[in-house]
């Protein structure tokens, strides 16, 4: 209930009681993770790499050998789950075990991750990162890139004491599967393979036990002095060539590892809040976002869910995280993973694949067509849609084509021959579809809907609305591609056919309605089965407009929505059911709110779903919150406990939508328009600070920047870069309506709103504000 959340509201999370004062909200957004699975782990990785490094809650590092270049394409989900390389660190002290204080990314945003121990007089900081020796700062790797990439654990014993301290460390690891055994001051496999090589030993006397299959290091830390153990790890590397290896000192990889994300960052959008916590959470969401793609053995780039359980590719994933690329300006990366897409369209245009990730479901169509749409948007590049155009047509002839087959689904008098089979479900079952019995010539409740497929998150095999809103969406961006290059003849029939196909879809909406058990009407998530799992309900809203953000049956399913909240996000979501949130789809869903000018309740949603996410800044898929409530779904996760997790971590998913979120709180696209500032909230910019977004590409054409500064206690200024772009624009300005005293736009008074219109300029505007 968002009742639960009322002290944060308006202050996002934590406010400052000051005199009373037209700027009282002065507050610093609180991120504290308080809601973080108990199950967590953390990534470390090279962006657009093919090695994946968990790291656990203990430091210890685990991988597996199933990249995309070697796993085959019909392994089941689930395969590159198995972390059949690892490296165990223990560290103790007189025999104690130095036990784990907190886990953080190193400096905040770099996908690092440090962890911290203490015991037996002594601190230990284990740092571990991705670095690849050979990278040129500023570039964006390729398909060849990483061939000497290695993972470093930096090890550093403070002993702030009177005395000196011996430490012990011992390392056991695998590769591939094989123990690694010691040699020297490294582990090797029987098969001649690095597991890992101590490169700096810091004095410390090097022996093994356990038959060789461990390498201890016994370490003496001076009193009130610290001493630095470097190891690495080369990726699936011959120890006969280690000579090849970078002989850089650990310090001196860190530092490469450091401007390598520096310069990578720098060549995207710019993003800054006042609040540092904030801005943090959205280089590290992208670097997630570009560690969570990954070259194939034909050189094509995928976009993973996942490093492990979902390193796979989803169509409707691809979306997002593409469009999470291009906002940052990561254009190459999006390109390449949307081409990757334009390679899994079957011949008669079924765009599906491939069905290790959970096959059929539409959705995947539609979120493939959307992606290159959304490409050519932020490129305005005509020829490559040109290059794209004939596989979205092909996908939405497939669609139009087979929405014929729920027209004889359950249909009397159908000959045999002709009755369209149930396809194969190659994911988690979740339950029957339920089947109402209909009047004589009464059509079936899906009637013009895509065929019977995988439900997906917590909802019954059937016919899914997700499903049948972005195929639909797929038919629309179709249609708009067609009139940009000059296909008359296809925009007309394709237009024909999305409105059919929409008429039967809300036709569909209005009968599944009447079946709904409360009140008010909400937007439905099956057509007999409407009180689903909802997540996926709100892409009828964004991004496919289907319905608009205030729809009857949209503002229904929101009130719905917040009835059911928990933790102050919403349940009923996926498969854990009532039992379970879903933080990353959270961020999505709140674009809604965004789009209904509630910025309030978009960034109490965001603030929340950021404390689930763990202090490395990476989610869990689902977090159950009460394990006694009912599950969508009988699946594995109903023996896990309260605050555990489900799916895998980091979900990509999560990280792009943060992305996506943050950014369309600045700046986002309605009707050819810009909006600015709808979801910046007064109180995120206290005085004398500001916010800033620069070079950030729009599909309006080509960048724009902005700058919002709380110059005074009663005085803004709003500066707003269009780049040489004439564009209509509306500016939401920060404080209530009320509040405004007077407005000035460039230097001339202009009319009290809350909104203001710039039109068309291809100039900087400047508006300045004074509150009461």
């Amino acid at each position: 209930m968002r009742s639960e959340f009322a002290n944060w509201k308006h202050c996002a999370l934590v406010m400052v009681i000051c005199a009373a004062t037209a700027n009282c909200c002065v507050a610093q957004v609180t991120i504290d993770h308080r809601w973080s699975n108990t199950d967590a782990q953390s990534l470390i990785g090279l962006p657009l790499g093919s090695h994946k490094t968990i790291v656990d809650k203990k430091g210890d590092l685990k991988w597996s050998q199933w990249s995309l270049k070697r796993k085959p394409l019909d392994s089941p989900i689930g395969f590159s789950s198995q972390m059949d390389g690892e490296l165990t660190i223990e560290t103790s002290v007189g025999g104690t075990t130095l036990g784990m204080s907190k886990q953080e990314l190193y400096r905040g945003r770099y996908p690092f991750i440090a962890s911290s121990f203490s015991g037996g007089g002594l601190e230990l900081e284990e740092l571990a990162f991705a670095v690849d020796t050979e990278a040129k700062a500023g570039e964006i790797p390729t398909r060849y890139s990483g061939a000497k990439g290695l993972d470093v654990v930096r090890l550093t014993f403070k002993n702030a004491g009177a005395t000196a301290i011996d430490a012990v460390v011992k390392l056991s690891g695998k590769e591939r599967n094989l123990p690694g055994h010691a040699a020297s001051s490294a582990l090797t496999t029987g098969a001649g393979e690095d597991v890992v090589l101590v490169t700096e030993t810091a004095g410390a006397a090097i022996s093994s036990e356990s038959d060789g299959l461990a390498l201890v290091l016994k370490i003496g830390v001076p009193a009130g002095a610290s001493k630095t153990l470097t190891l690495k790890l080369p990726y699936e590397w011959p120890a006969a060539r280690n000579a090849e290896l970078s002989q850089e000192s650990g310090e001196a990889l860190l530092q490469k590892a450091v401007a390598q994300w520096d310069a990578l960052w720098a060549t995207g959008t710019r993003v800054e809040f006042p609040q540092q916590e904030v801005s943090d959470f959205y280089y590290s969401s992208i670097a997630y976002v570009l560690i969570l793609t990954e070259y194939d053995a034909q050189g094509d780039l995928w976009t993973l869910d996942g490093p492990a359980v979902y390193r796979q590719y989803w169509g409707r994933g691809e979306y997002f995280q593409a469009r999470a690329m291009e906002v940052a300006g990561f254009m190459r990366p999006a390109r390449e993973s949307v081409e990757h897409a334009f390679h899994i369209i079957s011949d008669d245009g079924e765009w599906d694949g491939p069905p290790t990730s959970g096959w059929p479901a539409w959705d995947n169509a539609g979120g493939n067509a959307a992606a290159a749409w959304d490409y050519y948007l932020y490129s305005d590049d005509k020829n490559w849609l040109a290059t794209a155009y004939p596989f979205l047509l092909r996908a939405s002839e497939w669609v139009r084509a087979h929405r014929e087959e729920t027209t004889l689904e359950n249909v009397k008098g159908i000959p045999v021959g002709a009755a369209p089979i149930k396809r194969m479900l190659t994911g988690s079952k979740c339950r029957t579809e339920p089947t109402p019995e209909l009047k004589p010539g009464e059509k079936t409740y899906w009637y013009g809907l895509l065929p019977w497929s995988y439900g997906d998150s917590g909802l019954p095999e059937g016919h899914s609305y997700s499903h049948n809103f972005l195929a639909a969406y797929g038919e629309h961006v179709t249609s708009e591609a067609a009139k940009v290059l000059g296909h008359t003849s296809d925009a007309a029939w394709l237009d024909k056919e999305y409105s059919a196909y929409t008429a039967d879809i809300r036709e569909s909406i209005r009968r599944s309605v009447t079946l709904e058990k409360t009140t008010p009407a909400y937007l439905p998530a099956m057509p007999t089965y409407p009180e689903g799992a909802y997540s996926q309900t709100f892409l009828a809203v964004y991004p496919t407009q289907l319905y608009a953000p205030d729809d009857p049956l949209v503002s229904g399913l929101i009130t719905r929505m917040e009835h059911e909240e928990k933790q102050g996000v919403p349940t009923n979501v996926a498969w854990a059911g009532y039992a379970g949130i879903w933080p990353g789809e959270s961020m999505n869903m709140a674009e809604a709110y965004l789009l209904r000018g509630e910025k309030s309740k978009a960034v109490d949603m965001l603030v929340a779903a950021m404390n689930h996410s763990y202090t490395t800044k990476v989610w869990k898929e689902e977090i159950l919150v009460d394990v006694d409530a009912p599950r969508a779904c009988d699946t594995p996760h109903s023996k896990r406990a309260n605050m555990e997790g489900t799916g895998d971590m980091p979900e990509a998913w999560g990280n792009a939508n943060l992305v996506l979120l943050l950014r369309d709180m600045l700046v986002n696209e309605r009707a050819e328009k810009l909006h600015l500032l709808a979801g910046l909230e007064q109180s995120w910019v206290p005085v004398g600070k500001s916010v800033a977004l620069e070079n950030a590409p729009v599909t309006t054409g080509g960048i724009i920047s902005l700058r919002v500064e709380h110059t005074g206690a009663k005085a803004w200024k709003i500066m707003f870069d269009p780049k040489g772009h004439a564009r209509e624009t509306v500016v939401h300005l920060p404080m209530d309506l009320g509040e405004i005293a007077s407005i000035k736009v460039n230097g001339v008074v202009a009319k009290i709103a809350a909104e203001i219109p710039v039109t068309a300029s291809n100039k900087t505007v400047a508006i300045e504000v004074e509150t009461r």
